[in-house]
């Protein structure tokens, strides 16, 4: 009788592990897309660079320009491509009309005692200009910078490496860890 419970639950045991391999493959199928150029569609726009007509675009795609043009001038570099990554968006200060109004009130009740208030207001507003939309910007500070990657033909010696690693930390004034310097892969 024992061996009869024994094979029951053995039995048991391989259908419920059968079952849940079964759904485990229906879910496994079911995350891929139907359309295979859906995967490609949504493959490339996940590695697609940030949008170049966004300002943040611009302002990276001008500093990997003015990076790559100082680094094609190093000797012994060769071809450059050069990405750069912020951790931030603009920051603009605006111009601001302040106003301050103080008003204080005395008062005298009839028994001879005083009461004073005093008032503050405060306005805080945007500086507009007349028929625009867009405030007036006393400040404007770039994004920080996230990371550099430097892909060079030349990162295969070790000096040309580190010279490329130290321009790029000199020109921008961030730390080390965020720069990285690799060997272009490839033929020429």
């Amino acid at each position: 009788m024992d061996w009869m419970k024994k094979i029951s639950t053995d039995k048991m045991l391989v259908g419920l592990v059968s079952l849940i391999a079964v759904g485990m493959s229906f879910i496994y199928l079911g995350k891929g897309p139907a359309d295979p150029e859906q995967s490609v569609q949504t493959k490339s726009a996940l590695t697609a660079p940030a949008n170049p007509s966004t300002k943040i675009g611009v302002l990276e795609k001008e500093l990997e320009s003015k990076l790559q043009t100082n680094i094609l001038m190093m000797e012994g570099v060769g071809r450059v491509q050069v990405s750069v990554n912020f951790l931030t968006g603009l920051k603009n200060e605006y111009v601001r009309n302040n106003n301050v109004t103080k008003r204080t009130n005395k008062e005298t009740d009839k028994v001879g005692g005083t009461r004073e208030t005093t008032e503050i207001t405060e306005n805080n507003q945007v500086v507009m200009p007349s028929g625009s939309s867009q405030p007036v910007i006393a400040m404007e500070d770039r994004p920080e910078i996230g990371g550099v990657l430097v892909i060079a033909e030349g990162a295969r010696d070790p000096k040309v490496r580190e010279g490329i690693h130290t321009a790029v930390q000199t020109l921008l004034n961030i730390p080390s860890a965020r720069i990285t310097v690799v060997p272009m892969g490839g033929t020429s």
